[in-house]
């Protein structure tokens, strides 16, 4: 659950950014899929600034889940667009303009936003998109990109799932990843 001390190991390759390139290093979510599962579905790291005033990239890893049953409750195998999803909404939250909580622009700016994302998430040869490679543990993998004023979101899919990456203030160019053990990221103060 997001929030809770992970263990050591997600049960999954996890994916961070080669040190040296950013730091500091935290654990921004670990969260589990299904409702009484331990089952982790997607493990973000942050390296960088945690408040996206100086230069922050956020690396979430998605690992290929099948479809399960709990209960009387079924649910779907993880598919590309949660690591998708996740990197946009992760990217437009870096962005949001800082309208009151409760304002009708507020909520204007991000109903239109997450409609183009969800656009998008299924437009992958849209003109939004462009192609960049990120070496992951030395070897170099075409990720899509996405700019948004200053920050960008970029996913890639591997054999265990997806990489979503999304940045602000520091340019996806030059980024290097590769699978790092969780224990090695702090978990972000609350």
């Amino acid at each position: 659950m997001p929030g809770l001390l992970p263990p050591p190991s997600a049960g999954f390759p996890v994916y961070g950014l080669r040190r040296g390139l950013l730091e500091p290093r935290w654990l921004e979510l670990w969260d589990t899929w299904r409702p009484r599962s331990e089952q982790v579905w997607r493990v973000s790291l942050g390296h960088g600034d945690a408040a996206h005033a100086g230069p922050r990239v956020i690396v979430t890893t998605v690992p290929r889940l099948p479809a399960v049953q709990i209960g009387e409750v079924g649910y779907g195998p993880t598919v590309a667009d949660d690591a998708i999803g996740w990197a946009q909404q992760s990217m437009l939250h870096a962005v949001a303009p800082p309208f009151p909580m409760d304002s009708a622009d507020r909520q204007e700016w991000w109903r239109y936003q997450l409609e183009l994302a969800g656009w998008l998430s299924t437009n992958l040869d849209a003109e939004d998109w462009s192609t960049m490679y990120i070496p992951v543990d030395g070897q170099p993998l075409p990720f899509l990109l996405r700019q948004h004023g200053p920050a960008w979101a970029a996913f890639t899919e591997v054999e265990t799932g997806w990489i979503a990456i999304d940045g602000i203030h520091r340019s996806a160019v030059g980024l290097a990843l590769e699978t790092v053990p969780v224990a090695a990221y702090v978990p972000m103060a609350v």
